[in-house]
């Protein structure tokens, strides 16, 4: 019950972070406002996680060797990105924020992939008029005029 509330309490609140970084960084004047653009995409990509984790809860097929498989891999393409990004704000080139967050999002695009392929089949209804053998033939031989001679 909490997580019904609480996970998409915390997935607004990041998108509402974001936007707010992002316009309190918009005329990028200061060094902290440029700062806040930067790093106005991270507080999406905790908000793609909780989704991501939302979809988790879902899901009624088990994880597989292959999915497991993908999601270490996109575990580690994020953590190396948030690792990037700290390094770059602590000794290294500033451009390489850039690239860290590249590799947050390419990781929790990994994750969403097997998240979504995860979730419960839905069933699809085809609608189809069947072909009634009965009023067929009645309908060829009222058209029929050698059976019919008032036509």
């Amino acid at each position: 019950m909490v997580s019904r509330v609480l996970l998409p309490a915390v997935a607004l609140a990041g998108v509402l972070l974001s936007v707010a970084m992002v316009l309190l960084g918009l005329p990028e004047a200061t060094p902290a406002q440029s700062v806040l653009l930067e790093l106005s995409s991270l507080p999406l990509s905790v908000s793609v996680a909780v989704g991501v984790v939302m979809l988790h809860l879902r899901a009624s097929r088990p994880v597989g060797r292959r999915s497991r498989m993908v999601l270490i891999g996109g575990g580690a393409a994020a953590a190396l990105g948030l690792v990037v990004m700290i390094w770059a704000y602590g000794v290294g080139p500033r451009g390489l924020v850039h690239g860290g967050q590249l590799l947050v999002w390419l990781g929790l695009l990994a994750a969403l992939l097997v998240m979504l392929r995860r979730q419960p089949r839905r069933r699809m209804t085809r609608f189809s008029l069947a072909p009634d053998d009965e009023s067929d033939e009645a309908d060829e031989a009222a058209a029929d005029p050698e059976r019919d001679p008032s036509l």
